[in-house]
């Protein structure tokens, strides 16, 4: 078992905090314009912090030759506020938007701004939450620095470029120019990667005043304040907190550090009573802190009697770790603030996750940050629309994928109690040519790594530190080699120096000898690196399915794993399917998928999750389980379902107005709160008159009413309540669903429409989605089937422009077929009524006659006998059909295919009465 104690922060003081972490790397900004910005003076606060989101101007070109200069004319440039992005990506239809705008390259960005002179000294510091993908920042014509990586937070020192007592020109270029050799982010993680690198100033600026004498700002845009629970006992809580001070002063200087631990209303519940530890030996205590170096490493241990856990959405109890610098004479220089909560991790290969001592499952979801037109500059209130709809489906856990997302986040799953993994854009592919990773690209890869601890190191919820997604996927795509091995090694190293508290992770998709999520044939997949096992726990990507292979296979995979890795804790890090809400199956098992195309009918992602749920809830040696994707999201190379730009497996719309259909079955499967909502809603008007009817519920039992008509009560299963074979009538059907769940009655309602006639019946056969023909005629998707394997003549992935010709009248009819042996138990109304069958058929495969050969009987009388597609079309991919009459009872026609030779085949049927 791995065992991690604590809360958030740097072990082993001494290597950690008192010698540097990793070589410091080089820093990056932005370009900006305009407006005025009047910055207030100290006003007796020790630090100030003012946003310079306000006021800029932009310009989204490659080249603007002395735009970082005072003199440079930008009325021209566009008036925006931050955040920014230029990229706008993601839309409905099939086609994509000419409001979109994917082109990856420089922006420039400019800002003008004013200060006011303090009557302290003061030091100054430009703070940037996220720059898309690469920043270069100029101050008043003076070159900053560079930031290379979209996603973390980054500070440069700007007491020598800016004017302290009026006005300042703040300059920003961001690149988001696509990864590829010889490019500017061709050393800059990620490579590539399923999800769109937005461009621009994408999260808030701020400028940070302070004392010279300070809490370190550039720790790798890190608190400086590091806490962690070294004990933690009923009776008792050791907390140590380490702090870095800085001296920017010219001379050496003497400073009182206090360390505070308040509770959550505000009280101080544990300090070191207005003196300060020594940095020359962490954990000791003295008097003042003789700063004769650049960055001292001051240490307090604080005892919480009697501690309240963090106790995940049980309790999800928050201390916070005040630090207070003061001068000698008690001046306050400095006072940094942080989130404290109190608990324990670990990790069992067998028995899956504890948190203070106690099993807890995870499950919840991964979470991309972007939502339609404003691409990746989100808000606050954004976010917190994104948790509120993860705590409502009762999940407990999050993944903030694929990279280091907003703090507004990260501080959101401390307040509600969420388990996060937490990860760097490592994604897909360490190189190019699939080579190892180069030096360049590893030390951002590091860099980014440490900036995701560090910034991070102090949120409770936080207990996996991920390395990597899925970095031996190209080798499964392409001929090349999958070497990265190496890198892995060094991140987890390095993560383990920076935070031994916490676990590492790695999402893995395609480990040799397991099947792999993409559908490749195992046989061709290009020799790649050993990962699983680099890591402490390790997550799996799995899409059974969806991408590849049956339902069923899940949890067979996940069993030969858990053997090949006894000692190792194992997750299933993403697995999920496509949810178009415009597009709709009578029976998501009727037809092949097109995972990378269309259609993906809702229905479908509902009988998905039901089926994986069903295999992961029953492995307890699995420590969490993360959906793919709480929200649909951004990608460019995604043109599926209904969408373009976007990848559909969300649980819930990109614009968070839809929560489809499977988030109530997690609602009704991890929420204690009262859940009843009856699936099929956005599928109004129905094929078929006879069908069943289903409920998402945590119900013991539901009711059904069929326009105000009871149709009786059912019990609900795993969150499932069914009601087999509904009868609607022609015209509007109104469902409603009603059951007592504890105190509560809850109640849902829906309406269906059946615009067909009684005992007409019309069926494309392996079809997903159904047809209308040329003559207007509607087919359902397939349905009433028992047995079979459904197909195409061409695979569902295939371009329109290269599938075969079929010789018919209308070629849509016979472009998909059930085959095997199967039947059709198909409903009619009550009564004795005779009934016309048109079967249609094509030969996909045979090239001569009696390859194919097979008998079809119609309630038990032969109806066709020898029937030889190939003899009867006149050669392959003819279209022919025969008809055959004949007479129901008790409201059922069965039609059975028998093979004599080879497989029996149907494209499509066609009843009516006579």
């Amino acid at each position: 078992m791995i065992v991690r104690r604590g809360l958030a922060g740097p072990w082993g003081w001494a290597v950690l905090l008192a010698v540097s972490r990793v070589a410091v790397l080089r820093r990056t900004a932005w370009s900006i314009a305009v407006c005025l910005i009047a910055l207030p003076a100290f006003a007796g606060e020790p630090r100030v912090s003012v946003s310079l989101d306000q006021g800029w101007r932009f310009q989204q070109s490659g080249s603007v030759a002395g735009a970082e200069n005072r003199g440079f004319d930008d009325s021209a440039w566009q008036a925006i506020d931050v955040p920014h992005t230029w990229n706008r990506i993601g839309n409905a239809g099939t086609e994509r938007s000419p409001l979109s705008n994917s082109v990856q390259g420089v922006g420039w960005y400019r800002l003008r701004f004013t200060t006011h002179a303090t009557k302290a000294a003061s030091r100054y510091f430009l703070e940037f939450d996220g720059v898309g993908a690469i920043a270069d920042v100029w101050l008043n014509g003076h070159y900053l620095g560079k930031h290379a990586g979209a996603f973390s937070r980054f500070r440069f020192d700007a007491t020598a470029a800016i004017d302290s007592a009026g006005e300042n020109l703040l300059v920003v270029k961001a690149d988001n120019s696509k990864p590829q050799p010889g490019s500017s982010t061709a050393a800059v993680i990620p490579l590539s990667g399923d999800f769109f690198v937005f461009g621009g100033i994408y999260r808030d600026v701020s400028l940070v005043t302070t004392r010279e004498a300070h809490v370190d700002l550039l720790d790798h845009g890190g608190p400086g304040v590091y806490a962690h629970a070294v004990s933690i006992q009923p009776a008792a809580a050791d907390v140590l907190v380490a702090t870095r001070v800085v001296n920017d002063g010219a001379k050496p200087a003497k400073v009182i550090v206090e360390s505070a631990i308040e509770d959550a209303e505000g009280k101080v519940v544990a300090s070191t009573a207005g003196g300060s530890d020594a940095p020359s030996a962490p954990g000791a205590q003295g008097g003042p802190v003789a700063l004769t170096a650049k960055v001292v490493v001051a240490t307090a241990t604080l005892r919480i009697a009697q501690p309240r856990l963090w106790q995940g959405t049980k309790d999800p109890y928050l201390y916070r770790v005040v630090v207070t610098l003061r001068s000698p004479r008690g001046e306050i220089l400095d006072r940094v603030s942080q989130p404290l909560g109190l608990r324990t991790l670990a990790f069992d290969p067998d028995k899956g996750f504890f948190l203070n001592g106690e099993h807890l499952l995870l499950h919840g979801a991964s979470m991309h940050q972007d939502r339609p037109v404003k691409g990746w500059a989100i808000s606050r209130a954004d976010q917190e629309q994104d948790f509120d709809y993860l705590v409502d489906m009762g999940g407990n856990a999050v993944r903030l994928a694929h990279y280091q997302h907003d703090q507004r986040s990260y501080e959101l799953a401390d307040e509600r109690g969420i388990v996060a993994w937490a990860e760097i854009p490592l994604v897909n592919q360490v190189s190019f040519d699939g080579s190892p990773a180069g030096e360049a690209l590893a030390a951002n890869a590091k860099q980014q790594l440490v900036e995701l601890i560090l910034q991070n190191y102090n949120h409770p919820s936080i207990a996996v530190w991920s390395i990597a997604n899925e970095v031996d996927l190209r080798a499964t795509q392409s001929s090349g080699p999958s070497q990265p091995r190496s890198l892995l090694q060094d991140l987890n190293r390095l993560a383990k120096i920076q935070d031994p508290s916490r676990v590492t992770a790695l999402a893995d998709c395609c480990e040799v000898g397991l099947p792999p999520h993409t559908g490749s044939d195992i046989a061709n997949i290009a020799p790649r690196d050993e990962i699983v096992g680099i890591t402490d726990v390790a997550g799996y990507n799995r899409y059974f399915g969806w991408y590849t292979g049956k339902f069923s296979d899940f949890g067979v995979m996940l069993d030969a794993a858990h053997v090949r890795h006894p000692r190792l804790p194992l997750a299933v890090s993403e697995y999920g399917a496509g949810a178009a809400l415009t597009q709709h199956s009578d029976d998501p098992e009727g037809g092949p998928i097109n995972p990378h195309g269309r259609p993906h009918p809702e229905e479908l992602q509902n009988i998905y999750h039901e089926a994986s749920w069903a295999g992961l809830r029953e492995r307890p040696y699995l420590w969490g389980v993360f959906i793919w994707n709480l929200f649909d999201f951004s990608s460019d190379s995604r043109n599926e379902g209904d969408l373009t730009d976007i990848n559909e497996k969300g649980l819930v719309s990109y614009d968070r107005t839809v929560a489809k259909d499977a988030f109530y079955f997690y609602r009704a499967n991890w929420s204690t709160r009262p859940t009843l909502h009856l699936v099929g809603r956005r599928y109004t008007d129905r094929a078929y008159a006879v069908l069943d009817v289903k409920a998402y519920s945590n119900a013991a039992q539901a009711r059904l009413s069929l326009n105000s008509r009871d149709l009786g009560e059912t019990s609900c299963a795993e969150g499932v309540c069914l009601w087999r074979a509904v009868h609607l009538a022609e015209g509007p059907n109104e469902l409603v669903a009603t059951a007592n769940i504890g105190a509560v009655a809850a109640s849902d309602a829906m309406r269906w429409t059946f615009a067909g006639s009684p005992g007409v019946v019309r069926i494309k056969a392996g079809d997903i989605s159904g047809y209308v023909a040329r003559n207007h005629e509607r087919y359902g998707s397939d349905m009433y089937f028992v047995g079979g394997e459904a197909k195409g003549v061409e695979p569902p992935d295939t371009p329109a422009q290269k599938r075969a010709e079929v010789a018919a009248t209308d070629p849509r009819l016979y472009d998909s077929y059930r085959e095997g042996e199967f039947s059709y138990r198909v409903p009619v109304p009550e009564g004795t009524q005779k009934y016309r069958i048109v079967a249609r058929f094509i030969e996909p495969d045979a090239t001569q006659p009696g390859e194919r050969v097979f008998d079809v009987d119609v309630n038990g009388k032969t109806a066709l006998h020898h029937f030889d597609i190939f003899t009867a079309a006149g050669g392959k991919l003819k279209s022919v059909e025969r008809s055959f009459d004949t007479t129901a009872k008790d409201g059922l026609l069965v039609i059975a295919f028998r093979p004599s030779r080879g497989r029996a085949l149907v494209s499509s049927l066609s009843i009516a009465p006579l």
